[in-house]
This record gives structure tokens, sequence and C-alpha cells, in this order.
């Protein structure tokens, strides 16, 4: 009598790794820190999607991010060294999926004024004159005046923050703290998006705290 199953027949039946499906003409792009993660890899899509990937076992799963202040969408993910690493979304979308026309274009508008929506056709690029149009116009903050950018700090103010935040010695909330801005102002002063005129030099320790020099 023959055996209905032998042992080369037998197949060890594998779970299938959980995926993201992609929509049609949907584009991923892998987030990076500048430092190393933890447990996931990341990234988002061109629709605004965030996905993270476990290193060990390639399962992936679709994120909602963190509600910033204002309502704007990040990424905000504990690093494998102890700090904190941020990614906004709609900023992440437009460098990578959105063209900019000139490079005075620095700010990016939601064009149906909805910051959780990412999508990279809801995303353009605007010189600071077409952003403060782009306010008024704003239903969400209608009669409230533009704020003037760079009103808080001083150049100098400036050049020690930047120092600060190259060293990566102080999470960069609590240097935004110290200066008295928010930590959305302090990682565009960090990436240059404001006061980019301001260049710091790596050997540069001047006017540091002495902790800081250290």
């Amino acid at each position: 009598m023959q055996n209905s199953k032998t042992s080369g027949d037998t197949i060890q039946e594998k779970k299938e790794i959980p995926k993201v499906k992609s929509f049609w003409n949907e584009e991923w792009k892998p987030v990076e820190f500048g430092r190393e993660t933890k447990t996931c890899d990341y990234a988002i899509s061109s629709f605004g999607r965030i996905r993270s990937m476990e290193k060990v076992t390639g399962r992936e799963r679709l994120l909602k991010g963190a509600k910033a202040r204002g309502g704007l969408v990040m990424l905000n993910q504990k690093l494998k060294d102890g700090s904190t690493g941020i990614v906004y979304v709609h900023r992440f979308v437009a460098e990578n999926f959105v063209d900019r026309a000139a490079e005075e274009q620095d700010y990016i508008l939601h064009i149906d004024y909805d910051k959780s929506n990412n999508n990279w056709n809801n995303l353009a690029w605007a010189t600071e004159d077409e952003w403060k149009a782009y306010q008024k116009k704003n239903p969400n903050h209608k009669g409230r005046p533009a704020r003037t950018k760079n009103y808080k700090l001083t150049e100098t103010q400036v050049r020690m923050m930047k120092k600060l935040l190259k060293r990566g010695k102080t999470k960069r909330k609590i240097i935004a703290k110290q200066f008295g801005v928010s930590e959305n102002c302090a990682y565009k002063i960090e990436k240059g998006i404001r006061w980019g005129h301001v260049v710091v030099e790596d050997d540069d320790d001047e006017d540091l705290p002495m902790e800081e020099q250290a």
C-alpha cells in the first residue's frame, strides 16, 4: 500500500509576509534620518503614505504618522542612538516628487488647504510672496495676519543654533526651547530652509557653551 504522503512530498508551508500594496502609479522613496533606525526601515510614497518595514522579518505596515502643531503630518521615530528622527511628510513628498521651478521657492503649499492631504498633486512649491497670498485665502486662517519669517532670532543666535544642531549632542526639541522657537522652526533652520545664508564650519566651535566644546 502506497503512502499518501512521503517525506519528499512534505512541504512546509511558509506564512506569507504582510506587504503594503501600492496603488497604481504610486512611487516609494526610502526615508533617511541621518542616523540608524532601531528595528524598522521607513519609506514615504508619492501619495503621502508612510510605510514601515521590519528589518528582520520584512513585514510591512502602513503608519498614520504624528500630527505636529498646526496639523502637519510627520514621521517621528526613536533612533538607535536614542535621538529622535523627524521627517515632515509634505516636505519629503515635495522634495522627492514635485518639480520646483526656482530656488527661491522655499515654501510648500497644500493646494486644498488640507494639511493631511500630502499627495504629490496636492502640493506646490512657492516663494514667500506666493505663500503670503495663499495664506490670505486660507479658510482655516481667515483674518489672521501672516507671520514674518525669522522674526524671533538674530543672525548671531541662528549661527549658534546651527552649531548646536550640527554637533548633534543635544536634542532638537531642547535646542528649540532654549532659543524660544518651535521644533519645526529649528528643523527648518537645521535643513537650511530658513536662514540658509548662515553657514557654519565643522571646526567652528566659537561661542558654543564649554560643555558642547568638550
